[in-house]
C-alpha cells in the first residue's frame, strides 16, 4: 500500500482550479486500523511462576471480541484458538494443562499470543516468558480469581494487571505483508525480541520484521510419526518445481505425518497395511492408520460403501500390522452418523465396532481411538453413552474433528467433557484442516477459506489431549461438491489454498 502522494514540481504547473479535482480523483489507501492494536494479556503476565492448569487470558486493546480471533502457542509451537468469553468481561480465554510441559529442562517457556481478523491476517502478537516449577525461581504463581478491569478514556476495557509489555505487530501498515509466525532456524519467535530469563519485560526493537527473502517453513510439531515420502504433496511439489512459492507450499504439506485410510478400496487389506506398517518400521516411526470399511458406511453419501464381512476385514487389517507400532483411527462418522440406520443395525455397528477395538489391541503396540465425531454434532452425554456401548473401555480413546474443521479449543473442551464421562479416556484431534475454524454456514464438504491447522504434535498442553493429529489427507476431496473431485481424490489447487490461507510463510 502506498498513501496519497504527488509531486510538488507537477501541482505546480497545474492551474489552481485543477490541483482539488485532481485530489479527489487520487486513490487515498489508508493504512489497517489494527496495525498498531495492542494484545493485553490478563493471565499469565511476564515473568508469571505456574503450574497445573490456568486459564490463558487476553484481548485485543480497542477491538470488539467478535472481530477477530486469538490463539496462543508456546515455543514457537502450533498454534491454539482461544474462545470468546462473557465471564467478567468479554474476552478470549482458553484453559491449558501445563503439567505435560517437560520439554524444556529449565523450566522456562515463551508464550505467544496472535489475533487475527475475519480474514486471517495478523492483526499483532505479544509475548510472554512463564516459569514452571523447576526453573530458576521457586514461588509458583496462580491467575487472578476475577478479571478486574478498568475504563479506559477511549472506553475500552482492560485488566488492572495487564502488563505494559510492548505489543510486536506483525503486519507492515505501508505493504500489507506479514511475517512468519515459525521458523526451522530458531527456537525463539522471529519477531526481534530480546530477552532475559531473570527480566519480567521484554524489548521489542522492531515492530515490523523485513519479511525474508526465502520462505521459512514451520516447525513440525513431533517427528515420531511416519511421513508418507511419495504421497501427493510430494509429488506436486515436484510438479510445481518452477513456481517456488507454490513448490514449498507443498513441500510443506509433505513434510506432515498424515494417516493412510484403508476401505474397500483395497483389494488386499493385509498385504497392504502389511507393506505401510513395514516402511514405517523400517523409519523407526509410528505409522497413522484409518478403517473405514463398517456396512452402510456414510449412510450412503459422497463416501459410501463398506463390507458386509466386516470382522473378517479387520481381523486381516490387524494382522497386516503384526504387533508392530501403529495408531488406529477407528471408523470415522461411524458412532456420528449412527441414527441413520434402523434400531437393529445400530446394534449390529455397535457390535462391530466393540469386537474390532477387541482384535486391534490384541496387538500390544497397537493404540485405537474410537471416532467420536466432533463438537458442533452429537452431545457430550449422548456420545459418552454410544462410546460405552462401542467398546471405548478396551480402546485407548477416542477421535475427533477428522475431516472437519473446527477450531482446536472447541474440540479440546468437547473432548475433554465426553472423556469426563468415560472414564478419562484420551483423545486425539484431527488439524489437518482447521486453521480458519468453520465456515459462517458450517459447511463441511470442500468449504472454501479453509486453512490447515496446528501440525502433527504430541505437545498438545492438555494432558488428556494424547495428539493433533492429521487424519484427513489435506488436499484430498470431501467429495463432488463445491469444485470438486470424487471423494478421497487429491485436489492439488485446493491443497494450495489450505496452505495459503494459514499464512505460514
Amino acid at each position: 500500500m502506498k498513501f496519497l502522494s504527488i509531486s510538488k514540481s507537477f501541482t505546480s504547473t497545474l492551474p489552481a482550479f485543477l490541483l482539488p479535482i485532481l485530489l479527489l480523483l487520487t486513490p487515498l489507501t489508508v493504512a489497517p486500523a489494527y496495525a498498531s492494536g495492542t494484545i493485553n494479556i490478563w493471565w499469565p503476565t511476564d515473568g508469571a511462576h505456574v503450574s497445573g492448569v490456568q486459564p490463558f487470558k487476553a484481548v485485543l486493546q480497542g477491538q470488539d471480541v467478535s472481530t477477530y480471533s486469538m490463539s496462543w502457542q508456546v515455543d514457537n509451537g502450533q498454534q491454539n484458538d482461544m474462545p470468546t468469553s462473557n465471564t467478567d468481561s468479554p474476552h478470549k480465554e482458553a484453559s491449558v494443562d501445563l503439567s505435560s510441559w517437560n520439554w524444556n529442562t529449565n523450566g522456562i517457556y515463551h508464550v505467544t499470543f496472535t489475533a487475527k481478523d475475519m480474514s486471517g491476517n495478523v492483526m499483532a502478537t505479544q509475548n510472554v516468558t512463564i516459569y514452571l516449577p523447576g526453573s530458576s525461581a521457586s514461588n509458583t504463581s496462580t491467575a487472578p480469581a476475577a478479571n478486574t478491569t478498568t475504563t479506559t478514556s477511549a472506553g475500552t476495557t482492560t485488566p488492572s494487571s495487564a502488563t505494559s509489555t510492548p505489543v510486536v505487530v506483525l503486519v507492515n501498515a505501508s505493504t500489507g505483508s506479514s511475517t512468519p509466525l515459525y521458523s526451522t532456524t530458531s527456537a525463539s519467535p522471529t519477531t526481534s525480541v530480546t530477552r532475559s530469563p531473570a527480566a519480567s519485560t521484554a524489548t521489542t526493537t522492531s515492530t515490523t520484521p523485513a519479511t525474508p527473502t526465502t520462505p521459512t517453513l514451520p516447525v513440525t510439531g513431533s517427528t515420531q510419526y511416519y511421513v508418507l515420502p511419495n504421497s501427493d504433496a510430494a509429488q506436486q511439489e515436484i510438479t510445481w518445481a518452477s513456481n517456488p512459492s507454490q513448490s514449498t507450499a507443498m513441500k510443506y504439506l509433505a513434510a506432515q505425518p498424515t494417516a493412510t485410510w484403508f476401505g474397500d478400496w483395497n483389494s488386499n487389506i493385509q498385504g497392504d497395511v502389511g507393506r505401510l506398517v513395514n516402511a514405517a518400521k523400517a523409519a523407526s516411526k509410528t505409522p497413522i492408520l484409518v478403517a473405514y470399511n463398517i456396512p452402510d458406511r456414510d449412510c450412503g453419501g459422497y463416501s459410501a460403501g463398506g463390507t458386509s464381512n466386516y470382522l473378517s476385514w479387520i481381523s486381516a487389517f490387524a494382522r497386516g500390522i503384526n504387533g508392530n507400532p501403529a495408531v488406529v483411527i477407528l471408523e470415522p462418522d461411524a458412532l456420528s452418523e449412527i441414527s441413520c440406520l434402523s434400531s437393529s443395525d445400530q446394534a449390529t455397528r455397535l457390535s462391530l465396532l466393540s469386537q474390532a477395538v477387541s482384535i486391534l489391541k490384541q496387538g500390544s503396540q497397537t493404540k485405537v481411538y474410537i471416532d467420536a465425531g466432533h463438537a458442533n454434532w452429537i452431545d457430550a452425554a449422548t456420545m459418552a453413552q454410544e462410546l460405552q456401548k462401542a467398546g471405548i473401555a478396551q480402546a485407548d480413546g477416542f477421535s475427533l474433528n477428522i475431516s472437519n474443521f473446527d477450531y482446536t479449543s472447541n474440540e479440546l473442551a468437547y473432548g475433554t467433557a465426553v472423556s469426563k464421562l468415560v472414564n478419562n479416556k484420551h483423545f486425539v484431534i484431527d488439524t489437518s484442516r482447521n486453521g480458519n475454524g468453520m465456515d459462517a454456514n458450517n459447511s463441511w464438504c470442500n468449504p472454501s477459506g479453509r486453512a490447515v491447522g496446528p501440525a502433527p504434535t504430541t505437545n498438545t498442553g492438555s494432558s488428556l489431549a494424547d495428539a493433533y493429529l492429521w487424519i484427513k489427507v489435506p488436499g484430498e476431496s470431501d467429495g463432488t461438491c463445491n469444485g470438486g473431485p470424487a471423494a478421497g481424490s487429491w485436489w492439488a489447487s485446493y491443497a494450495l489454498q489450505l496452505v495459503q490461507n494459514a499464512h505460514l510463510f
